[in-house]
């Protein structure tokens, strides 16, 4: 089994040398590395360029976001395997060496890394869940790694700055949506392979420390999440109505108002409008090609 690692960046330099040196010293080694140089300003392409000469660096002249970058990536690698690193991730020695020792059904298409978080070294996320609104959130967060399981189990989706996939099923799906740039389009990608009766695991003993928000900015990550939460819905539940996405509004809103991030919501959701007669054209071909019944899908959302 040939395994690929692609990693986007943007402007990474504290600490994407840092994420490749991890990645090259551990006990399994993928077989291609792919940095992808999303129109970084700060020499960060070069830089790994300098110290590894054997990684290749894909140098872009536009920010693409995390989804077109990994994209573009995963076109460039020809393995079986594709795995999606953040620039911002340092992996265990032992990690992907315990990804590809992970049980291979044939109707699993990804596994998961456990991500820990860098400053409290508890669990920031052991798996994606996701509600009957659409909405995901983060399985075991701010657990301590003694409350994860001792087997891999199943999860909706794994966490999106690590996960290991099957390159035919992800070439299936078409891969990221690029339009999403960053925050949800691992859920929506995720959503699209449950619907075609793909499963995923997550491995409890394959960790990755995460420096949370290192390569993100709050007021632009809020806002991709208000957009592409409401666009992900739409497309991927099998039942979606306007009190379906009223309501996961009005919680989206709650939160905004008491963490003081009102506008770039407000904004984000103002898009998500603008875009819905594109979004309700894909969710007919997404719903077309769905192989499970609605009952099976509600079987996999949590209650909100």
């Amino acid at each position: 089994m040939s395994v690929g690692v692609v990693i986007p960046n943007y402007n990474g330099r504290a600490f994407l040398c840092d994420t490749v040196a991890a990645l090259l010293a551990g006990d399994a080694v993928p077989d291609e590395v792919v940095v992808v140089d999303n129109g970084s300003t700060d020499g960060s392409g070069d830089l790994v360029r300098e110290h590894f000469p054997d990684v290749r660096v894909e140098r872009l002249e536009r920010n693409l976001g995390f989804a077109g970058g990994s994209n573009h990536g995963v076109r460039c690698t020809s393995t079986d395997r594709v795995l999606v690193l953040n620039s911002d991730a340092t992996v265990d020695r032992r990690w992907l060496a315990e990804l590809l020792a992970a049980p291979q059904p044939d109707d699993v298409w990804a596994w998961g890394s456990v991500l820990v978080a860098e400053e409290t070294g508890r669990i920031e996320s052991a798996g994606d869940v996701c509600n009957h609104l659409g909405l995901a959130s983060k399985h075991l967060r701010d657990q301590p790694l003694d409350a994860l399981p001792a087997e891999p189990f199943e999860i909706f989706a794994p966490p999106g700055a690590a996960p290991l996939y099957r390159r035919d099923v992800f070439d299936e799906l078409g891969g990221y949506v690029d339009r999403f740039f960053m925050y949800y389009e691992d859920v929506d990608l995720s959503f699209r392979a449950r619907l075609l009766g793909y499963r995923a695991l997550m491995v409890p003993t394959a960790h990755v420390r995460h420096k949370l928000g290192a390569s993100g900015v709050a007021d632009r990550q809020r806002y991709f999440i208000a957009r592409n939460s409401t666009w992900c819905a739409v497309r991927n539940l099998p039942e979606v109505t306007p009190g379906v996405l009223l309501a996961g509004a009005r919680r989206g809103w709650r939160d905004a108002r008491r963490r003081g991030y009102e506008r770039p919501f407000l904004e984000g959701k103002v898009a998500a409008l603008a875009g819905l007669p594109r979004v309700l054209r894909e969710r007919r071909r997404i719903q077309a090609a769905r192989r499970v019944s609605p009952a099976q899908v509600r079987a996999f959302l949590v209650s909100a």
